[in-house]
C-alpha cells in the first residue's frame, strides 16, 4: 500500500537494519525451586505423576450421572480417574470412571469392606489438598489398572 501524502514518516518509524534491542539470551533462574525447562518440573511424591489432559477426567466425572450426589464422592472419583489414566499413560476415558465406581463400591452386590472403605475415603475427602489422595494412596496399582470385569472378580474374591 502506498504512503499517504499527508502522513510523514520519521526516522524512528523506518525499518531498522539490525534488531534493536538485540536478540534475547537464554534465561536461567538462579533461584532454587524455579523450573527452567520441562526437566525442572517437579514430579512424584506430593506432586504425583500427572497424566495427559486431567481436565477431561474432571469433565467426565462432573458430567456423569453418579449414584450419589455427594460432592466428596466427586472428589474421590476424580482422584481415582486421574490416577488410573496416569498409570496407563493416557488421557482419561469412561472406563476409568467405571473402575473408580467399582473401587468405591458402586457396583452390584459389593463386598462390605469396599463400602466401609468408601465411607472412610468420603470422610477424608474434605481435608485433602488433592482430590481423592487417600483413595489413590490406598488402592494398589494392580487393582487400579485392572479391566473392570477382572476388578469385580478380584474384589469379590479377596479378603
Amino acid at each position: 500500500m502506498a504512503q499517504q501524502p499527508n502522513v510523514e514518516i520519521t526516522a524512528a518509524e523506518q525499518p531498522r537494519p539490525v534488531p534493536h534491542p538485540g536478540v534475547a539470551v537464554k534465561w536461567r533462574s538462579d533461584k532454587p525451586g524455579m523450573p527452567d525447562g520441562p526437566d525442572g518440573t517437579p514430579g512424584g511424591g506430593f506432586y504425583g505423576t500427572t497424566g495427559p489432559d486431567p481436565g477431561w477426567g474432571v469433565k467426565l466425572v462432573n458430567n456423569a450421572e453418579l449414584p450419589d450426589d455427594d460432592p466428596d464422592l466427586r472428589e474421590v472419583l476424580i482422584g481415582l480417574v486421574l490416577a488410573r489414566a496416569a498409570a496407563l499413560g493416557r488421557a482419561p476415558v469412561l472406563e476409568d470412571l467405571e473402575v473408580a465406581l467399582i473401587l468405591c463400591g458402586y457396583d452390584e452386590d459389593p463386598p462390605e469392606w469396599v463400602v466401609e472403605r468408601r465411607q472412610r475415603w468420603l470422610g477424608a475427602a474434605p481435608h485433602e489438598q488433592r482430590s481423592g489422595a487417600s483413595a489413590v494412596a490406598e488402592v494398589e496399582k494392580v487393582n487400579l489398572i485392572m479391566d473392570p470385569n477382572r476388578l469385580r472378580y478380584a474384589l469379590r474374591h479377596s479378603r
